[in-house]
């Protein structure tokens, strides 16, 4: 038996006879660690599931049409994902980068509690919310509580802090001179703008203007790793000089977080976390300090042209629907100079609809987009399409997607502008992606998250040894012809006769490494077993932020919503 690779245990004697026992392991055994990580896995996996289907839970619960809003529910569906998915994508980048611990779960966990935020509320301080989580870190170790409590603690933490601040500050004594950076002074010379260097700075700015920019670390310790800076807008002090004595001092006004990363201004904000208004009486020297800052530069030499500010930061200052705010006031598009170089603080919004000239439409896109091309090389409909056609802008199908395919020259595809881009996508093999280890690498390299169910049908995939194109196009269920959903056997038979073909499971690995496709997408392929013998496809997703590589099962009956989208392989017309 030891022969065949069999163990001897153990000889029981009985009544005069002996029987030998013997054992043989047929398959590896994992350690302990390594069963209690699968088990991990697995439940953290079954938890993202449960996080992802409860916000499309939460999702879908906002109206679809503006017709079914109330005096309670201003907004609609799609006004309302675009608000959770803008606080969630700038909360996301700032957490990331500062909370440490901040995984996978935790994003899942952001963007859900955004989700319920904006099912009563129409709008969230990020800044202060970021500010609330960097304190407890801990509210996003689970999907239970609500922002809007979270932020009341915040703010009686934060008074506590500045009034213990204000009692230190009222004792100390003898700490010497301490001045600030002084940038340049406004053209009133009313006002200037400082630097703020140190602790000391972040706290006597905190607790003058009651926020919390020096009640922690966090806005330190970024300042020193030259992350960002921090700017005061402040009263130029004047001297009475038959009294000879100070009228005023110069006492901060706005406090400006600006990240030198992203060129943006993250936050700007008065006493007491307020925002700009047009009615303060220095607004327009704030205008003015703005257009300032960016001809100046900081340390490394680089200039503060900073691209954009916050739109949180300027919630309460409206700018008109087809109007810029620039720092000579607000301008419709119309009377905008393209070519002026002048500063712009912010843009109302800026539909294309077909009611909207060319003309009009090409000027967005340049403001908006910063595409180029002339009113005639714009098409609304597909009897519009040509072969000068450079952008569209209109309803997506397959009639309209088999006239366009022949035009390479068509580089810009909305269903709707500026938020709806239409998905269509020539992808390359990659050489050194020759197998599922390699491919699995390159993922993880990526920081790309790859579940379970994606990792076993990854080791199925076959790769290309040669380079290949492969041409792709997105289609919802609906736009295929099915405005009340259908199964896998019939979504893939209707693709066959439009001429569109399944995708070879390395489209998977590809699409999700040269793609930042967020929104939940379906690869049509054949499809693969996983573990347990189910068959499935690959799925991208966003998982609270962080691109994914995913599994879903797709049997040949399961019916699927007309919403669902999935990625196709099609051979582009010959040009003639």
């Amino acid at each position: 038996m030891e022969r065949y690779g069999f163990e001897r245990l153990r000889t029981d004697t009985r009544n005069g006879l002996s029987a030998d026992y013997y054992e043989k392991r047929l398959g590896e055994q994992k350690s302990s660690e390594e069963i209690e990580q699968n088990r991990s896995d697995a439940f953290q996996q079954k938890y993202a599931t449960k996080l992802k289907v409860e916000y499309r839970k939460v999702m879908s619960s906002f109206p679809v049409e503006t017709k079914e809003r109330d005096s309670k529910q201003r907004k609609t569906r799609s006004e309302k994902e675009r608000d959770v998915l803008a606080s969630f994508n700038t909360l996301h980048s700032r957490l990331e980068r500062t909370l440490e611990g901040f995984g996978e779960s935790q994003k899942l966990i952001l963007r859900l509690k955004l989700a319920r935020h904006f099912q009563n509320n129409e709008a969230i301080d990020e800044n202060a919310l970021y500010d609330a989580i960097i304190e407890s870190p801990r509210f996003l170790d689970s999907d239970k509580g609500l922002f809007s409590r979270l932020l009341e603690v915040h703010e009686e933490k934060t008074l506590m802090k500045i009034a213990e601040m204000r009692k230190r500050k009222a004792k100390e004594t003898g700490e010497g001179f301490n001045p600030y950076e002084a940038l340049y002074m406004t053209e009133s010379g009313k006002y200037y703008v400082a630097r703020l260097l140190n602790m000391p700075h972040l706290e006597d700015e905190s607790a003058y203007m009651n926020h919390c920019v020096g009640t922690s670390d966090s806005y330190v310790n970024r300042l020193k790793k030259g992350e960002i800076e921090i700017l005061s807008f402040r009263n130029v002090p004047t001297i009475d000089k038959e009294g000879n004595r100070l009228n005023s001092d110069d006492t901060p006004i706005l406090t400006i977080e600006y990240n030198l990363k992203t060129k943006t201004i993250e936050q700007m904000k008065k006493h007491s976390d307020d925002y700009l208004s047009p009615d303060d009486p220095y607004y327009h020297d704030v205008i003015d300090a703005l257009k300032q800052l960016r001809t100046t530069t900081g340390d490394t030499g680089k200039s503060r042209d900073f691209k954009k500010i916050s739109e949180s930061e300027l919630g309460n200052i409206a700018v008109d629907d087809y109007h810029l705010l620039t720092e000579q006031g607000e301008v419709s598009i119309d009377d905008f100079d393209l070519e002026s170089g002048i500063f712009v603080l912010k843009t109302g919004r800026m539909d294309i609809t077909p009611d909207i000239p060319k003309e009009k439409a090409a000027r967005i896109l340049a403001i908006v987009e910063q595409i180029k091309c002339a009113p005639e090389e714009i098409a609304y409909t597909h009897e519009e399409v040509n072969v000068h056609t450079k952008a569209y802008i209109g309803p997506w199908s397959v009639e309209i997607f088999q006239k366009i395919k022949a035009y390479s020259n068509i580089e810009h595809l909305y269903e709707s502008f500026p938020d709806k881009k239409i998905f269509l996508q020539t992808i390359k093999t990659i050489p050194t992606l020759d197998s599922p280890p390699k491919a699995q690498e390159a993922l993880d390299k990526e920081n790309i998250y790859t579940s379970y169910r994606g990792r076993d049908i990854l080791q199925k995939t076959e790769f290309s040894k040669e380079s290949k194109e492969y041409d792709l196009v997105r289609f919802s269920v609906a736009q295929l012809g099915f405005p009340n959903g259908a199964t896998t056997d019939e979504i893939y038979k209707k693709a066959k006769d439009l001429g569109l073909e399944l995708c070879p499971a390395e489209v998977g690995p590809l699409l999700r490494l040269q793609s930042k496709i967020k929104d939940w997408t379906l690869i049509a392929m054949e499809q693969m077993s996983d573990r347990d013998g189910d068959p499935y496809i690959f799925d991208l997703d966003s998982g609270g932020g962080q691109l994914e590589l995913d599994g879903f099962i797709a049997r040949s009956g399961k019916q699927w919503d007309s919403y669902t989208r999935f990625v196709f392989r099609f051979r582009p017309s010959t040009k003639s």
